[in-house]
């Protein structure tokens, strides 16, 4: 039996033996063939390993397709999906009204605070006294540094080499200053009336003369006594009409007659805060100073634009589509003689067109026709024919204002300037019935300020301190008329610490790299200049470069 068993077990592993490659092969197929099904189960219905238990039993019952099931288990997802984006969107938009009106709430309440500090008087005071507002605004400083000096020309000598320079081309600069110290003096005299004064005190500069010294070099020297002493002179004096607004399109306008506001300079200074280092890049050049005799109109587009401190970081110029101004002046600026007839006609237009989507960016467009301010009619054709040098001002800026940063840009087109000095002369005295035409000019400026989150301690914010830098780029002379090289690069950065609103304390540094046809006497200075920077005399002045830094402290009220 044994003997039987064991034969018959032989001949089964015979079989298995004999069949094995058989069975193997026959397995393989198998294993591939159900690796496709998995791989098509769940790539062409991927819902069957997530389908609800429900639609299961639907479909074992016959009542459901796998199809509908599927199409309807996709279906209420997208409802649910759907439903959760709602409460979400509800969430969202609750949370948004809830900060809006604190928001609102927080403004108001700091408004009416305002108003009654600014209505709160005694009963006995005088009416004249009523709506009356006193201010102050100074810049007390220290600078160190060097200014440039006319270097001219290498001297060559006999066998062909320079002997270079006879001077260093620079005068040390290192001084306790006072840069601006204006008072001004305002008074509502009805809802619709107003009138402001502000007094400018400044360093009186006297002109100056050059002589010789004993050693046989030439030194220069004032001619007036009263050089260095402190004068007040007149910045603004006008009054100011509210007439009310055009619709809801023209608002917040504001008329001004007397010694004002040109629509350039309030405007760019109402967004540059660092005036207190020196003036705005139009003023530096040279083109333009911020006030003038005449008459202007200002006002907004589509009124003021909501929450404006908390979107944009401050309300100066906040009309909700942007703003404008146009203006008829003298053309002579506010500290010199007016010497023709002619009245320039000055005009801004400031855009916002995304107060919604971009609030703080703006498109504006500054500009100016008229001739310049120029009393030397001979160089013009003489008494026989009376001709003053043109002055067109093209300034076109993009910015984008918000509670942690500021960024400008701008590029300006100019042909010849307020003091009507930049003109050509090709040489000697223009005949009689001939003129000089005004030199066209080219300039770029980029600014940057942003707001550090640090926490220092402040009176009114958070966060005082800020960083800043500022880059000019000038030509005197774009066509190369008289010289090739009119040009100047100026680099401003520093640090600022505000202690209460617009008390701060600054510290910058600047440097100036000047092209070698750039020509007055000591740079573009902190106010710039106003005198001829190019002429066939003074072309290759090399001035070289300058550099200053600087501690001011603003105080303001």
């Amino acid at each position: 039996m044994e003997s039987d068993q064991f034969n018959r077990s032989s001949s089964k592993l015979a079989v298995v033996v004999k069949n094995g490659p058989r069975w193997k092969q026959r397995g393989k197929t198998w294993a591939w063939i159900w690796a496709v099904i998995m791989v098509l189960t769940f790539v062409v219905s991927p819902a069957w390993a997530d389908r609800d238990p429900l639609l299961e039993v639907l479909i074992s019952k016959g009542i459901l397709t796998p199809a509908e099931a599927d199409k309807i288990q996709k279906e209420a997802k997208e409802l649910e999906k759907a439903k959760e984006q709602k409460v979400d969107n509800k969430v969202a938009n609750s949370e948004k009204k809830v900060t809006t009106e604190v928001d609102e709430k927080v403004a108001a309440v700091e408004k009416q605070v305002e108003r009654n500090a600014a209505s709160w008087v005694p009963q006995n005071l005088p009416d004249v006294l009523k709506g009356l507002h006193v201010g102050m605004l100074a810049y007390l400083g220290y600078t160190v540094g060097d200014t440039p000096q006319f270097m001219g020309p290498e001297v060559k000598l006999k066998n062909g080499e320079f002997e270079g320079r006879n001077n260093d081309g620079h005068v040390g600069l290192n001084k306790f200053y006072l840069e601006r110290g204006y008072l001004t003096v305002e008074k509502e005299i009805t809802p619709w009336l107003s009138a402001r004064s502000t007094t400018d005190l400044t360093e009186y500069a006297s002109t100056t003369k050059t002589v010789s010294t004993p050693g046989g070099g030439t030194t220069t020297i004032a001619t007036d006594a009263e050089a260095g002493d402190w004068k007040i002179r007149q910045k603004y004096l006008y009054a100011a009409v509210k007439p009310g607004n055009v619709g809801n399109v023209l608002t917040q306008i504001i008329g001004e007659f007397g010694l004002g506001h040109n629509p350039w300079h309030d405007w760019e200074e109402s967004f540059y805060p660092y005036r207190c280092q020196g003036t705005i890049p139009i003023e530096r050049e040279g083109v333009l100073n911020s006030a003038d005799l005449g008459g202007s109109i200002r006002g907004y587009f589509g009124g003021e634009f909501p929450n404006a401190k908390e979107v944009l970081g401050g309300t100066n110029y906040d009309g909700r589509y942007g703003s404008w101004q146009v203006g008829v002046y003298n053309g002579s600026g506010y500290h010199a003689v007016e010497n023709h007839p002619d009245k320039p006609v000055e005009y801004r237009v400031s855009v916002r067109p995304l107060p919604d989507i971009l609030p703080g960016f703006q498109a504006t467009y500054f500009g100016l026709y008229g001739k310049g301010n120029s009393s030397s009619a001979s160089n013009f054709g003489g008494p026989f024919y009376q001709y003053y040098p043109d002055w067109i001002v093209n300034l076109g800026h993009l910015s984008y204002e918000h509670p942690w940063f500021r960024l400008s840009a701008q590029i300006i087109s100019t042909k010849g300037n307020q003091a009507g000095n930049w003109t050509t002369v090709t040489g000697g005295a223009v005949p009689i019935g001939r003129r000089a035409d005004s030199l066209w000019t080219l300039g770029y400026s980029g600014f940057g300020d942003v707001k550090l989150p640090i926490c220092l301690w402040s009176w009114d914010t958070a966060y005082p301190l800020h960083v800043f830098a500022r880059m000019d780029w000038f030509n005197a002379d774009e066509n190369a008329v008289i010289a090739d090289d009119a040009k100047y690069t100026k680099l401003i950065t520093g640090v600022a610490y505000y202690l209460y609103k617009d008390n701060l304390i600054l510290l910058s540094y600047e440097k100036t790299w000047y092209g070698q046809d750039y020509a007055i006497q000591g740079g573009t200075g902190i106010d710039g200049s106003t005198n001829q920077v190019v002429n066939f005399a003074s072309k290759g002045s090399n001035l070289g470069t300058d550099q200053r830094l600087e501690v001011v402290w603003q105080v303001s009220f």
